[in-house]
């Protein structure tokens, strides 16, 4: 069973893809996407992923997509630890925290981070009068308005305090969930809960340290040791071959 995973390492739906495969013991073919060379928009990639977004699983030579959807096709398909609960109502709520991650939790990280990463790569298009056609190939429209924007001059404070308004909300509620079972999301099992949840909170705490340090929200900080101990996530969160700290940059102008 040919396993493939396209992904860009150390990006947070990435790393959901990458740690799920790592927790199951699975061998996959490893393909890197850089997405700073706009290599996620390429007619070769946008074959097998029109959204043009990472990760993407090839198995058996078709593709599945979006990282909450692939890690649970990983663990349904595949042996090997599992990763969701039998009991139907732990398994509601392990869906309900794929679906916070997606909602909240990718919504709030992308403000922050877009406006950290993409910025060299939309000044260098500018430079090179190639912004313009590299943004109208970007499959997804909401993509698309959000590199304009930062072309334009970048995100709103208002944009930025919503953004930290959902990463308020989500601690509060991964607080109360450990409160009220634990030590994982869904109780005692480590579920795809934890791995979908943990880039999040993982990028929240880095972004805003007192999320963790003003001592609010001390069972969530226990978790987030608790799992980021984990010899799987320290192999998948780390820079590696697979997953370099920094992609390579070359000229923007074939983007």
């Amino acid at each position: 069973m040919a396993l493939e995973l396209y992904h860009a390492g150390l990006t947070t739906c990435s790393k959901k893809a990458r740690l799920c495969l790592h927790e199951k013991g699975l061998d996959y073919i490893s393909h890197y996407v850089n997405l700073r060379e706009f290599e996620n928009h390429t007619p070769e990639y946008l074959a097998i992923n029109p959204n043009g977004v990472v990760p993407t699983l090839i198995h058996d030579g078709k593709a599945i997509v979006e990282s909450t959807f692939i890690n649970e096709y990983i663990d349904e398909v595949f042996p090997g630890p599992a990763l969701s609960p039998s009991d139907p109502v732990l398994r509601a709520q392990m869906r309900s925290w794929g679906k916070m991650a997606d909602d909240y939790g990718l919504a709030a990280v992308r403000i922050p981070t877009w406006s950290r990463t993409k910025l060299a790569a939309i000044d260098a298009l500018k430079e090179s009068n190639n912004l313009d056609a590299v943004v109208a190939r970007i499959p997804l429209m909401d993509h698309r308005d959000k590199y304009r924007q930062i072309a334009a001059g970048g995100f709103s404070e208002k944009e930025f305090e919503d953004a930290y308004a959902k990463m308020d909300f989500v601690y509060d509620r991964v607080e109360l969930a450990l409160q009220e079972g634990g030590p994982y999301l869904v109780g005692e099992m480590f579920t795809l809960a934890d791995i979908n949840m943990l880039p999040f909170i993982d990028q929240f705490a880095k972004y805003r340290p007192q999320l963790i340090d003003d001592g609010a929200h001390p069972q969530t900080k226990a978790w987030l040791d608790r799992v980021m101990a984990r010899p799987t996530v320290v192999k998948v969160y780390n820079p590696s071959d697979e997953a370099p700290a920094r992609p390579p940059a070359r000229s923007q102008s074939a983007a």
